[in-house]
């Protein structure tokens, strides 16, 4: 193939790229943490309220996602653990904005130490997915201390 040849496929292969993607109208979902719980004492609960915002649709019927990484405890052997939740994220009424509160409770979720008189410290990610999977940026908690007496 001649280089002028070559010149021209790379050209139209770069133009095909670039109008597909001025073309797309979908935006990815901005999701923020606004205030979590950052000690959560014996059978309480953590708060982690967030805000989200998808001008280029609706977050309503996607999913969010949470991912729990033990930073000191492994999974309690005697226990089926699972670090990473997926949730329904409800119509909102088709909102392009709003926030939501995400309640995890000591004694479904984060006490699996209990009694170990070791607290548990733990970090979270968060994500959310539209229903057209596009998804928003990870956020990564603080540390969460889960206090295990």
């Amino acid at each position: 193939m001649k280089p002028g040849y070559l010149l021209i496929v790379a050209f139209l292969a770069v133009l095909s790229i670039y109008a597909c993607t001025k073309g797309s109208t979908a935006k990815k979902p901005q999701l923020t943490l606004e205030s979590i719980t950052k000690t959560v004492p014996e059978n309480d609960s953590m708060t982690a309220l967030f805000k989200f915002e998808n001008s280029g649709g609706t977050l309503g019927n996607g999913n969010f996602v949470s991912i729990r990484m033990r930073l000191n405890q492994n999974p309690p052997a005697n226990q089926l653990s699972v670090d990473t939740l997926y949730t329904p994220i409800p119509d909102f009424g088709g909102a392009s904005k709003g926030e939501f509160k995400l309640v995890l409770g000591y004694i479904d979720y984060l006490g699996e130490g209990q009694g170990s008189g070791i607290n548990d410290t733990m970090v979270f990610k968060f994500f959310a997915l539209t229903p057209d999977s596009l998804s928003s940026d990870t956020i990564t908690s603080p540390q969460i201390i889960i206090e295990n007496p």
